[in-house]
C-alpha cells in the first residue's frame, strides 16, 4: 500500500497531475451506475497550507463549499481528538485546490467543533459550536456564526437560543435556510436525545420548525439530511448506544418524521443527491453491525458492551445509496480511511464529479482501532468521486 504520507513535500504540480489524471482501481458497478475515485491528495498538513496556519497533531472537523469562485475549506486543529482548549478552526480559500489563501483563524481558549458552511441570500455563513476544556467531558456551550463581509474579514457572533445544542448540517430549502442541531449536554451520561430541525430566514435568528423534537430516542445525534426530487425529506440519525435511524418526512409535513432502525451504525453521515438518488458517506464499522452483545448481558450493561467493543475495532470511510423500498442504506464502496476516520464533506465539480473532503490516520496501518486511532495523528485529504451512468 502507498505512503500516502510521502506526498506532502511533492510539489504542486505532481499534486495537480495526481489529482487530475490518476483514478483508482476503484470500480464498482451498482444498479445503473459504477462509481471510480481518484488517489487522495493531503492537504493538511501539506506544503501546500498558508504560512499563517500551525497544525497540531488532531486534525479532523471539516467541511467545504464553493463561493464566488472559490472553494472555502473550514477544518479544526487540536493536540488531541478528544476536547482541547488548544482547538483552532482555521478558514482556506483556493480557486483551483493547488494554491491556498489563508482566511480566517478562530481560537477561544476552548474546545471548537462542527464547522459548517451554509450560503444563503449571497452570504458566506460558516457555524460552529464552542466547547469546554475537559478531554473527558463532552459540553456544548454555544453555537456561533462567522459571517465573510469580503476581502479576507470575517466577523463572529453567538445565535441566541442554541445554547447547549450541537450544529449538524445545513441545507437551504423553499428559501428557508434548515438546520439540523441535537441536545449535546451529558451526551456520555444519562443524555436524553433531542433532534431538531431548525428554520431561518436570515441565517442569524433561528426557531424550530415544531413544539416537539422531530427524534427523542436515548443517544439520538448527528441528524443528517437531504430532500427528494419530489421535495420529500430523508435523514439519517445515529443512536450512539444502538445503530442508527433511517427517516422520511413528506414535503407537506417536515416536522413529522417517520423512523426506522437500522443495526448498522453510520458515524459523521454525510448526504448529497445524485439527480434522483440520494447518497451518504459515513463512517463503516469493519466489524459489522454495531450491537453485537450477548444475549445473556442484562440489559443494563448492553450499551457499554457495545460502545467498548465497537471502540476497539477497525473503521473505515465508505459511500452507500439509499434504498427507499428497504429503507436503509446500502454499501456501494469503501473509499479511503482508516483508524479515527470519517468527518466527510462534498462539493459539486459538474459533469458527475463531485470533491470529497475526508480525515483519517495514516493509510499504511488500515486495520488500526478507533480508539488508537483517536490517540495518535490525523490528517485531511481530498479525493474525487465519479458517477458513470451505464
Amino acid at each position: 500500500m502507498h505512503n500516502y504520507s510521502m506526498i506532502i513535500p511533492f510539489t504542486v504540480h505532481i499534486r495537480l497531475v495526481i489529482f487530475s489524471l490518476s483514478i483508482l482501481l476503484y470500480n464498482h458497478s451498482y444498479f445503473s451506475q459504477s462509481y471510480s475515485i481518484s488517489e487522495p491528495i493531503i492537504l493538511v498538513p501539506s506544503n501546500a497550507l498558508p504560512h499563517q496556519i500551525k497544525t497540531l497533531t488532531s486534525n479532523n472537523n471539516l467541511d467545504i463549499t464553493q463561493y464566488e469562485g472559490k472553494y472555502y475549506v473550514a477544518f479544526r486543529t487540536a493536540a488531541h481528538h478528544f476536547p482541547n482548549k488548544k482547538a483552532k478552526i482555521y478558514v482556506i480559500s483556493s480557486k483551483d485546490l493547488i494554491t491556498w489563501k489563508f482566511e480566517h483563524e478562530i481560537k477561544m481558549g476552548c474546545d471548537l467543533r462542527e464547522p459548517r458552511f451554509a450560503i444563503y441570500k449571497n452570504q458566506l455563513l460558516l457555524y460552529f459550536f464552542e466547547g469546554g476544556r475537559s478531554p473527558v467531558r463532552f459540553q456544548p456551550k454555544h453555537v456561533w456564526v462567522s459571517t465573510y463581509t469580503g476581502q479576507g474579514q470575517w466577523e463572529n457572533q453567538i445565535i441566541q437560543g442554541l445554547d447547549g445544542y450541537v450544529p449538524w448540517r445545513l441545507k437551504v430549502y423553499d428559501n428557508n435556510l434548515l438546520l439540523s442541531a441535537y441536545w449535546g449536554k451529558d451526551l456520555y451520561g444519562n443524555h436524553q436525545g433531542e433532534l431538531r430541525l431548525f428554520k431561518s430566514t436570515d441565517g442569524y435568528q433561528w426557531k424550530a420548525i415544531s413544539e416537539k423534537p422531530q427524534i427523542d430516542l436515548t443517544g439520538a445525534e448527528e441528524g443528517e439530511f437531504e430532500f427528494d426530487h419530489e421535495g420529500n425529506l430523508w435523514a439519517c440519525v445515529r443512536l450512539e448506544g444502538e445503530g442508527a435511524l433511517v427517516c422520511y418526512a413528506e414535503k407537506n409535513a417536515l416536522h413529522e418524521w417517520k423512523t426506522f432502525k437500522t443495526k448498522k451504525k453510520y458515524d459523521s453521515s454525510c448526504m448529497f443527491r445524485h439527480k434522483d438518488d440520494i447518497y451518504l458517506i459515513a463512517r463503516r464499522n469493519k466489524d459489522g453491525n454495531f450491537a453485537k452483545s450477548p444475549a445473556w448481558l442484562p440489559e443494563s450493561l448492553l450499551r457499554g458492551y457495545n460502545l467498548t467493543r465497537y471502540s476497539l475495532t477497525p473503521k473505515t470511510t465508505a459511500l452507500y445509496k439509499l434504498n427507499k423500498e428497504l429503507k436503509d442504506f446500502e454499501w456501494i464502496m469503501d473509499i479511503p480511511g482508516c483508524g479515527d476516520n470519517a468527518f466527510p464533506a462534498i462539493t459539486p465539480l459538474g459533469n458527475n464529479k463531485y470533491l470529497i473532503l475526508n480525515y483519517s490516520n495514516s493509510f499504511d496501518k488500515p486495520d488500526i482501532s478507533w480508539i488508537s486511532g483517536q490517540l495518535n495523528k490525523t490528517f485531511i485529504y481530498y479525493i474525487e468521486l465519479m458517477i458513470h451512468e451505464k
